[in-house]
């Protein structure tokens, strides 16, 4: 092996496997604090035969990836524990204040209870105050301190808390604390203040630099799993600053969500019912957009989706297979090539991007059973049809563009005055600015009839627009096929896609409506529902995309060079000066030998 080649091939790749982040997101339930103790694990014990569903290339693939990690060694990720910013701004109030937040937050409580929750935080209010006078700022004298306290001594107030309050108190507290938190950067003050949205990922951000700040103090490769994203922006924030750090969701079914809720956290169907209410509104609008938990967008938003089949207690080989699929390549990309599945809904999730609705992107992909693309769709308005995005509610009103709206958009009064209602001020102040002023049809048209009626959509569904290309382009038989959808099938796509007789729906949004239950639940020919798990967007490009093409790595790496018959100089011969001239010129009379042998049509040895 020639060491400077090896050498230069290691440190190339030294970066990207010394400084990792992966941010977890998922519902309550689906196994994020699982994956999150996974990666926090001092080994990791990858299976050598993978997990059920592997196709023969997969396994192999998977092969691929234990080698790679029983051969260069597991690094564990250090876990920052995002309940502990929480647990942070608590104890940065008065004794006084956490008690009067607490006392108004549960109105049942005793005071003893109250009293015997605010002890909890005695152990470490003077630290983090004196800390805190510093913060922002990262003296290198304070390294160790911060690092004790995030990674060390909070999370054990965190869990002291979680004990006194009880797992479901626990859990309204910290969600309605976070939420004051991206309000005001105050977890006591609910008021939103617009130049505070993004005080909880800089306070993450934070955290990741007192954590790479003492890796390097030490030496040590700095890994970073953060356990639970549960905003959008949050999210943004940290994709825009870290080219390594990457939103890995973590999905299970419902049924099986709620089942660990139940069986483990003890959690009541009431409790569940809030905290899915919580985590998944149905609306969000104004301020909250900023300030509640989004869980829907931050899974659309990953750029890995992790399946979590919930297997027994001890035994999470699936899960395991995953994360240490997905960090290898993120510690040296291009080592495998993707899925099947992930090279489908690629292109899914590429073609949703071509949807002009302003309310959700989504694309689908049509193949056959072999994954062989049939056709590839996304929600927009039928063909000829301006998407709503280049539409204005400014032409509209104004008379523009006529054949842009409908003729009831232009004649019906009750729509017009509806629009003007909403949009009139904006443009008699010119106080658009930038933006166009795109509206949604659907949703005026409801606010009129006070209904949630799904037929007034302009768009044709990411899915059916798929399935009608196939029959407006000649047909070609889709039995047996398999549909890609950024999102989950709605009941009318679910019933076209059983109607095509379909035998699987790989999907990413992890929570349909009752389209699995109703028109999926019945029959003999049922299309099989599939939790898309994989890597979609920039991260497919990243993480499978080699930085030199694979032979020339093994080459330089084990030094294999060009063959050379021995009994034959190399070309190289020609250009080395320790050779004198005649023993040149001996050589090429030789070479001219040989050619002339070999155009007369003999055997040139």
């Amino acid at each position: 092996m020639d060491s400077s080649t090896a050498s230069a091939i290691d440190n190339i790749y030294k970066e990207t496997k010394n400084f990792l982040i992966i941010g977890l997101t998922g519902r309550t339930g689906s196994g994020c604090t699982t994956a999150a103790k996974i990666l926090s694990s001092a080994e990791i014990n990858v299976p050598g035969e993978g997990y059920e569903g592997l196709t023969a290339n997969e396994l192999k693939k998977h092969r691929i990836i234990k080698r790679y990690i029983d051969g260069s060694g597991w690094q564990p990720f250090y876990k920052v524990e995002v309940s502990c910013v929480i647990t942070y701004h608590l104890s940065i109030l008065s004794v006084r204040a956490f008690s009067t937040y607490l006392t108004n937050f549960f109105h049942d409580f005793s005071r003893q209870e109250i009293v015997e929750a605010s002890r909890v935080f005695h152990a470490v209010r003077k630290k983090v105050i004196k800390l805190n006078l510093n913060y922002g700022v990262l003296a290198s004298s304070q390294v160790l301190d911060w690092f004790d306290l995030y990674l060390k001594e909070l999370p054990v107030i965190t869990n002291k808390l979680r004990v006194v309050l009880g797992g479901a108190n626990f859990t309204r507290l910290y969600q309605k604390t976070g939420d004051n938190i991206r309000a005001s950067a105050r977890a006591d003050v609910s008021g939103f203040i617009a130049g505070e949205i993004f005080n909880f990922p800089k306070h993450i951000n934070f955290i990741i630099k007192v954590v790479r700040a003492k890796t390097k103090l030490e030496g040590l490769p700095c890994r970073i799993v953060i356990d639970a994203i549960r905003s959008p922006y949050e999210a943004f924030f940290l994709k825009r600053r870290y080219a390594n750090f990457y939103l890995f969701s973590i999905n299970t079914t419902d049924v099986e969500r709620r089942r660990s809720l139940r069986e483990f956290r003890k959690f009541s169907i009431e409790v569940i019912a809030e905290i899915d209410a919580k985590e998944y509104p149905s609306k969000l609008s104004g301020a909250e957009r900023f300030i509640a938990q989004n869980m829907q967008e931050c899974i659309e938003n990953s750029d890995v989706h992790i399946h979590n089949s919930k297997g027994s207690e001890f035994n999470h080989n699936d899960l395991v297979s995953q994360l240490a699929w997905y960090v290898t390549l993120m510690a040296r990309p291009g080592i495998i090539m993707p899925t099947s599945l992930e090279n489908c809904m690629q292109i899914a999730y590429t073609a949703k991007q071509n949807s002009g609705c302003i309310s959700r992107q989504v694309g689908a992909v049509v193949t056959d059973e072999s994954y062989s693309i049939k056709s590839v769709g996304w929600n927009s308005t039928p063909q000829g049809q301006t998407p709503c995005i280049l539409r204005s509610a400014e032409d509209l009103l104004l008379g523009l563009n006529k054949d842009d709206y409908s003729d009831y958009e232009q004649r019906d009064p009750k729509f017009r005055a509806a629009l003007g209602n909403k949009f009139s001020k904006i443009i008699a102040k010119s106080g658009r600015g930038d933006r166009n002023l795109s509206f949604c049809f659907k949703g005026i048209q409801n606010e009129i009839e006070g209904e949630k009626n799904q037929v007034h959509t302009r768009s044709l569904h990411a899915e059916e627009n798929a399935f009608m290309q196939i029959s407006k382009h000649g047909g070609q038989k889709l039995s047996g096929g398999v549909l890609f959808t950024t999102a989950s099938p709605c009941e009318l796509c679910a019933k076209k896609a059983y109607q095509l007789g379909l035998k699987k729906i790989v999907y990413i949004d992890p929570y349909p409506g009752i389209a699995t239950d109703h028109i999926l639940s019945a029959g003999y020919r049922r299309p099989e529902l599939e939790l898309f798990r994989g890597a979609v967007g920039r991260a497919f490009y990243q993480l499978y995309q080699p930085l030199m093409p694979y032979k020339d790595e093994v080459e330089l790496v084990f030094d294999l060079g060009v063959y050379h018959d021995p009994k034959r100089p190399s070309k190289n011969f020609l250009l080395n000066e320790n050779f004198k001239l005649s023993e040149r010129n001996e050589f090429l009379e030789s070479e001219l030998v040989r050619l002339n042998t070999i155009l007369n049509g003999g055997s040139a040895l």
